[in-house]
């Protein structure tokens, strides 16, 4: 069952009048195409918060007759908390990061639309299309890889994507783009289309790979430069880019010729 913009603002009408303290929310998923008019419907309501309003939130659904779920498919996302009530509506809560890839980042919020609902507990912020997009991209669900040719169709600032696919290889210390990347390849499979820059998202998620293989290898025990350029085959120049990347990011130390952890 699908639900739509005027039942959704209900529920957070009723959220609003539950909650004890004020509480910051980003939608990021098929709510907040709803709410910006991109989508008749949608079945849940995905959302970020900080940690500390995680129980306070998780109070007032309460309140508003939602029980907690145990979903395998939404643990492997990384969700934090997931409440549905009787309708069959669904929160789906995470903290700060979503699918154990993509962080809400300071540009995200910069670019992020205030509801002007007049809530005095709940203040909602709209995800701008493109981080909407992102946050699609590293989901394994399939119907936001439709919600994602939905946003393409509407335009799509794809400077602002690469931006951000970049600032999110070098701060969040996560592979994510492994993530994006097989799931921009397949959108662009499934409805015929050409994404922009993807030579280089394609050469990103490579780069990211190799790093992770990297940290993965030196967890073990200490690798000299050739011992990687060995197990990765490929160059030593490369290899030490890598490693130049992941000393610039604290990971690793370089000791003489050997590749350490950084403790």
């Amino acid at each position: 069952m699908s639900f739509g913009r005027d039942y959704i603002y209900k529920e957070l009408k009723r959220l609003n009048e539950s909650l004890e303290k004020q509480v910051q929310m980003y939608l990021i998923g098929g709510a907040n195409m709803s709410l910006l008019g991109l989508k008749d419907a949608t079945r849940d309501i995905d959302i970020i918060v900080d940690e500390i309003e995680l129980p306070i939130l998780k109070n007032a659904l309460l309140r508003c007759e939602y029980v907690e779920k145990s979903l395998p498919i939404y643990q492997k996302m990384g969700s934090r908390l997931v409440m549905e009530n009787t309708d069959g509506f669904r929160w789906d809560v995470f903290v700060n990061i979503v699918c154990h890839a993509l962080v809400l980042s300071p540009s995200m919020k910069d670019r992020c639309k205030k509801l002007r609902f007049d809530f005095k507990n709940l203040e909602i912020f709209l995800l701008s299309k493109e981080d909407i997009f992102l946050f699609k991209g590293v989901t394994e669900r399939e119907r936001d890889i439709e919600d994602m040719h939905i946003l393409y169709l509407q335009g799509l600032d794809f400077e602002v994507i690469k931006k951000e696919i970049n600032w999110q290889s070098e701060y969040s210390g996560i592979a994510w783009i492994t993530f994006l990347f097989p799931r921009l390849t397949k959108l662009q499979e499934r409805y015929g289309i050409v994404l922009p820059n993807m030579k280089e998202i394609e050469k990103i998620a490579e780069e990211e790979t190799a790093l992770s293989i990297i940290l993965e290898k030196i967890e073990h025990r200490n690798y000299t430069i050739e011992e990687l350029s060995e197990e990765l085959k490929e160059s030593k120049s490369w290899v030490m880019a890598l490693i130049k990347k992941l000393e610039g990011r604290g990971k690793i130390k370089i000791k003489g010729n050997l590749v350490v952890k950084n403790l």
